[in-house]
């Protein structure tokens, strides 16, 4: 979950409702920047579908002690993560192997260093690189390795630009904003040659620079507002989403 704390509440959006999100800027891709256009669908789904190991973690708050907040998605306790990876790639395989590769690619990024050496992390890579080279030679697609990583490129876009609209406090000024994205998207694009750019022009409006979408477009992702309190946040958010924020992106 994507856990922001706003005034005297905690504001969480669900990761598949954040996949949602992702998979709403890719559908406005333009498509002459689509590379590879016959993997189109295949990317989609995999943009769509590449947090739904989220989707049993979300169902109920587990408490962060330590920080007296919800966990979200960057310190969720190691070993359930993982292994909700390992299933949430495993049902995207069952639809779209490639797509599965897009996926596997993504979960494996967050640990590319394992800086502290964990064995568990080890074994994670390990196994995710297997399942790639399983999957890549099951498939029949030119230029396999560059496609990879040009939809890899696009995938991983869609979710930071996702993630800079819901982890940010709607209208934040370029001093609050996050760290993360404040002085662009890491992804590198002919189209842009001087990088990616985004800031908030209201607090439901996103400008994008430069614009690689087909037109400016509205998304409305779920979102609940739950108690500081960690009982009452609990039960509040089995209770059901309660809220909603909207996201316009545009060129300005």
């Amino acid at each position: 979950m994507i856990v922001r704390r706003e005034d005297d509440q905690w504001e969480i959006i669900k990761q598949h409702d954040h996949a949602y999100l992702s998979f709403q800027i890719a559908s406005h891709w333009k498509s002459d920047a689509f590379p590879h256009p016959a993997l189109k669908q295949d990317v989609l789904y995999a943009i769509r579908h590449h947090d739904r190991a989220w989707i049993p973690l979300d169902q109920q708050i587990v408490w962060n002690v330590a920080e007296q907040r919800p966990y979200d998605f960057t310190d969720y306790p190691l070993e359930e993560k993982l292994l909700a990876y390992s299933r949430g790639i495993d049902q995207v395989a069952e639809q779209t192997p490639y797509g599965a590769i897009l996926c596997s690619i993504h979960y494996a990024s967050f640990f590319a260093t394992n800086k502290g050496g964990s064995p568990r992390i080890a074994a994670f890579l390990h196994h995710e690189q297997e399942r790639r080279q399983r999957l890549a030679s099951s498939l029949t697609v030119a230029s396999l390795e560059e496609a990879i990583q040009s939809h890899y490129r696009i995938l991983q876009f869609c979710d930071d630009l996702s993630l800079y609209a819901t982890l940010n406090p709607p209208g934040a000024k370029k001093s609050e904003e996050i760290g993360w994205f404040r002085d662009g998207f890491r992804q590198e694009f002919r189209f842009a040659p001087h990088g990616m750019m985004a800031q908030w022009l209201t607090d439901s409006d996103i400008q994008v620079k430069p614009f690689p979408f087909i037109s400016e477009f509205e998304v409305k992702v779920p979102a609940a507002r739950v108690s500081l309190e960690s009982s009452q946040a609990a039960v509040e958010w089995v209770n059901g989403s309660n809220d909603y924020r909207i996201f316009r992106f545009s060129s300005g």
